[in-house]
């Protein structure tokens, strides 16, 4: 029986629209992936919608923004580029993450995108017990996707759920991460907080990077999974291409 999900998804309603942001990874020359974002009409983030709605109806927004945003970037041309799509979840609104996943799976086969190239970012990811986060990923890890921990930030909140439970990405917050060109107190965290990532086996992402010194900063601490206004704006609909340079570090 086919879902409200699949029927429904949610970039399908008035009032809201879906941008691509690439991840460059600057080792390679190439995009890594594109994040989805969902604005709602006053700009509004996706959470922020997500946090006006009643409890009942959270699950459903959540997957059926994936949904969109698997359509979206499908008919974009996501299929033929090689890149993976980054998909952020509210963490609080997988019950069984079993469940909340099969849906959007469904979506994104008919879609004709492999699992394998999907990745789901885990916004509020800290609020969970440990054994859902746990669950989550083992979860994703078999059906394929990758799982991505959103917002690791200067007092290494997150660091410790990161090598306990061993996401497969790691998401600087924007704040630290653009403030590492100006800001020396900012260089010395980020120089101690990737080589523990690092140590983990996790990827980093770097997000926030809106300037040419920001990203040699990032490059010197061999940080070359990168997003932001340097790399390329979010673009509505359409998938952006930066223009990269291999990293000569």
């Amino acid at each position: 029986m086919t879902s409200e999900v699949e029927r429904k998804p949610v970039s399908d309603s008035g009032g809201l629209t879906v941008a691509f942001q690439p991840i460059a990874d600057i080792a390679a020359s190439r995009v890594y992936a594109y994040e989805a974002i969902i604005r709602g009409r006053g700009g509004e983030t996706a959470g922020q919608i997500f946090d006006s709605l009643p409890p009942e109806t959270r699950a459903t927004f959540d997957q059926r923004c994936a949904a969109g945003a698997i359509r979206w970037a499908m008919a974009a041309g996501l299929g033929t580029s090689g890149a993976r799509l980054l998909i952020p979840v509210q963490a609080q609104s997988i019950g069984a993450p079993a469940e909340h996943l099969e849906p959007i799976l469904r979506v994104s086969r008919h879609a004709g995108l492999i699992a394998e190239r999907l990745i789901f970012g885990l916004e509020g990811y800290r609020d969970l017990p440990g054994n859902k986060l746990a669950e989550i990923i083992d979860v994703h890890r078999k059906a394929g996707p990758l799982t991505a921990f959103i917002g690791l930030g200067p007092n290494h909140a997150g660091l410790a759920l990161c090598g306990r439970y061993l996401p497969d990405l790691v998401k600087l917050e924007s704040e630290l991460v653009s403030a590492i060109a100006s800001s020396w107190s900012r260089r010395l965290v980020l120089e101690d907080l990737t080589p523990r990532i690092r140590q983990l086996g996790l990827k980093v992402i770097a997000t926030g990077v809106d300037s040419e010194p920001v990203l040699q900063r990032l490059r010197s601490f061999g940080i070359t999974l990168v997003q932001g206004e340097e790399i390329a704006s979010p673009a509505e609909r359409t998938l952006p291409t930066p223009a990269l340079r291999r990293d000569a570090a």
